[in-house]
């Protein structure tokens, strides 16, 4: 007998998944938005940015185990996606939640694929 399937498939016996797309219209600069959930099977992340102001990407807890919580003044821990379609893509040690933060205005949109391949 043979199992024959497809990634994502009903007859997928594991936690992979081809990806999870997470779509966001509030991102702004008076607080972090959680973007993505800390998920232990995560291989990689992308954050694409598809609107016209820079947003800061960060872990919520650094490798310290210290809570991050940057600002559009202090943004030590935090990586820019240029506006206009940048994206930022984080393979291997990415299964920390995630959040986000616009560099001005206020409900600016961003994409976010969670994959666990």
């Amino acid at each position: 007998m043979s199992i024959i399937s497809f990634v994502g498939g009903a007859a997928v016996f594991s936690s992979a998944s081809g990806g999870k797309v997470y779509a966001f219209n509030n991102i702004n600069t008076s607080a972090n938005t959680q973007v993505a959930p800390a998920n232990p099977s995560r291989r990689k992340i992308t954050f694409h940015n598809p609107g016209d102001v820079d947003i800061f990407i960060s872990p919520i807890i650094t490798a310290a185990g210290v809570t991050l919580t940057p600002t559009t003044s202090a943004l030590g821990g935090s990586f820019r996606v240029f506006a206009n379609g940048g994206a930022l893509t984080v393979e291997g040690e990415c299964q920390t939640a995630w959040q986000a933060l616009a560099a001005s205005s206020s409900s600016k949109p961003l994409t976010v694929m969670d994959s666990n391949l």
